[in-house]
């Protein structure tokens, strides 16, 4: 799931509230082709993470940064468009995906050429991307404009937008893909939205400003992160009643994991783990840096962890150890991690 910009730094033009979360000629479908630099392609046994690495308007890059997991090694960074935010990854691990927020666009990677293969027109300030896990719908949350952009993948065809609430930050898709949770910071709220019927439906109360949201594998509950008042809420996806808020004693910026037993929050100087079944915060694994997004490995023993300063972290989530810290450059803020199969 996703990984986004967070409140650490960038100003968005809707208001003063500083938030810290092979080329096609595609024309005849509305989607935009233009060749690109390439990076090192990913294969079974060399797992990828594709990190955006600035997070500020006023100096907003184009490209995403690629760090091959294994060694460790930075590879040659791939153009995606201005200002990429968000990334996520297509439940088969070929493409990636890219939220352009600084020119409305969705690029695709393709992980096995590491290049961008396609890129199509979204809605205004798009500041989120998720996938379905059959794989053949992409959601764009469009901070500038309070909709929700269906993409059908792999053809990159926009649908109609789907309205939610003020300034969408994040989204999440539950596991057997009926429904879709967008966290709205300016509203408080999250927007369930029916993918069946492409609606979204009452918002739900969850904090002061939401950050990021994600969906337990089992599909059983929710977590939403709360930058204000440093805590997670969680919502019962069946009932989508919200619960009673996990203080994390941070501002927490991510989620992420791979168990339904487990979640890890990034914010402060560390990650923190929640114990979903008593429903209570651990002590922070430290990364010795302001931790922004994260993503958990699929054996969810460790996590790449975006730093403010340039890094991204690699720890050990058992033993609280970091197993190294790559310099990716800029602000970075949004995580993923692919494996060519």
């Amino acid at each position: 799931m996703l990984q986004r910009l967070t409140p650490a730094g960038r100003r968005h033009r809707s208001g003063t509230h500083t938030i810290t979360a092979a080329v096609a000629c595609l024309a005849s479908l509305g989607l935009l082709s233009s060749c690109t630099s390439g990076s090192a392609a990913a294969s079974p046994t060399t797992p990828t993470a594709y990190v955006a690495t600035v997070a500020g308007v006023a100096n907003p890059g184009t490209t995403v940064a690629v760090v091959d997991t294994v060694s460790s090694k930075v590879q040659t960074p791939i153009t995606t468009g201005t200002l990429p935010a968000a990334l996520a990854v297509t439940p088969d691990g070929k493409d990636v995906l890219v939220a352009n927020k600084g020119d409305d666009t969705v690029s695709e990677i393709s992980v096995g050429s590491g290049r961008v293969v396609a890129r199509a027109t979204v809605g205004v300030e798009p500041d989120a991307v998720a996938v379905t896990p059959d794989g053949s719908t992409a959601l764009v949350a469009n901070f500038g404009d309070n909709t929700v952009t269906p993409v059908s993948l792999p053809s990159l065809r926009t649908g109609r937008p789907i309205a939610v609430g003020g300034q969408p930050v994040s989204i999440a898709v539950s596991s057997k893909g009926t429904v879709a949770l967008v966290a709205n910071f300016a509203d408080g709220t999250v927007s369930p939205i029916d993918l069946s019927r492409r609606v979204a439906g009452s918002p739900v109360a969850a904090g002061a400003e939401p950050i990021s949201v994600w969906i337990t594998p089992d599909g059983v509950t929710a977590l939403v992160a709360d930058f204000q008042t440093g805590s997670v809420t969680p919502i019962t996806m069946e009932s989508l009643a919200s619960g009673t808020p996990i203080r994390v004693d941070t501002n927490p910026t991510g989620i992420a994991g791979t168990t339904s037993t487990t979640a890890w929050v990034s914010g402060g100087a560390g990650v923190t783990p929640i114990d979903l079944s008593s429903g209570q915060a651990g002590p922070a694994v430290p990364v010795g840096t302001p931790a922004q997004g994260l993503a958990v490995t699929p054996g969810g023993t460790t996590a790449w962890v975006c730093a403010l300063n340039g890094l991204v972290v690699h720890v050990n989530l058992s033993t609280g150890k970091v197993l190294g810290r790559v310099k990716v450059g800029g602000r970075p803020s949004a995580v993923v991690i692919a494996t060519a199969r």
